[in-house]
């Protein structure tokens, strides 16, 4: 038996339909996939976002930007990797046709 759908799902299915709604979607999710990934690793290092700012000699306004997803740079990023024992890995992904 297929399980009825919810007004969201609904919602959801015809608006990623459009491609410009995935992609902007899609985009969202790996920036929150980093963020939760960076507040992991704090937390796993018993970390405040205070601490952790202070360790990179910078605010905790920026960690928590960060964490929110927000835009951050590509060395803040790299300096936060280092500072919880980390690597930080970046790569290209193809998208679209023939992906």
């Amino acid at each position: 038996m297929t399980k009825k759908k919810t007004r969201y799902e609904e919602f959801r299915e015809k608006a990623l339909s459009d491609p410009e709604v995935r992609k902007a979607y899609e985009e969202g999710l790996d920036r929150l996939g980093l963020a939760v990934s960076v507040a992991a690793f704090r937390e796993k290092a018993g970390l405040t976002q205070t601490q952790l700012a202070a360790r990179l000699n910078t605010s905790p306004s920026v960690i928590s930007r960060l964490e929110r997803g927000e835009n951050v740079e590509l060395e803040t990023l790299d300096k936060v990797a280092r500072a919880l024992r980390a690597r930080l890995k970046i790569e290209l992904i193809p998208v679209g046709r023939g992906a």
